[in-house]
C-alpha cells in the first residue's frame, strides 16, 4: 500500500518541530532563548490579537512572547512582556530581541503574498 501525502507531511512536521536555539546578547545580558518554527496558525494568531493588523512590530512581538522557550521547551515570557518589549525598552534593543524571529516572519508574509499572486494570475489564465 502506498503510504498517504498526509503521513509525508506529517513526518516532515514532526522534523520541523525541533527546538532551535537563538544567542542574544545584549549588554551583557543573556537573553538566549529556544523556539520551534513558527507555524501558519501560529502567525494568524499572533497578527489577529494585534490591534492595528499593519503594525509588524507588535505583531512580531506578539510572536516572540509567545515562541520564546527554555532549553525545556517552557515559555520564557508571559503576557505582560508585551508592554515592556512596546513601551519600555528603546527601539534599537527591541528590534535586535525581534530580529531573531524576523526571518521567519517574512517568509511566512513571502509565502502568503506568493499563494495570493498565484491564485491571481490563476484567474487571469482562467478568464482568457
Amino acid at each position: 500500500m502506498a503510504e498517504r501525502q498526509i503521513d509525508k507531511l506529517l513526518r516532515i512536521a514532526a522534523q520541523e518541530s525541533k527546538l532551535m536555539k537563538h544567542e542574544l546578547h545584549i549588554k551583557g545580558e543573556d537573553l538566549t532563548f529556544w523556539c520551534k518554527p513558527t507555524t501558519i496558525e501560529e502567525y494568524n494568531l499572533a497578527l489577529s490579537a494585534c490591534k492595528n493588523k499593519a503594525d509588524q512590530v507588535e505583531q512580531t512581538a506578539r510572536l516572540f512572547i509567545q515562541k520564546a522557550l527554555t532549553q525545556a521547551g517552557q515559555p520564557q515570557y508571559q503576557a505582560d512582556a508585551l508592554p515592556v518589549l512596546l513601551k519600555q525598552l528603546s527601539l534599537k534593543t527591541t528590534t535586535r530581541i525581534l530580529q531573531q524571529l524576523e526571518v521567519e516572519v517574512q517568509e511566512a508574509e513571502e509565502l502568503d503574498m506568493k499563494s495570493d499572486q498565484e491564485g491571481a494570475e490563476k484567474g487571469k489564465s482562467a478568464s482568457r
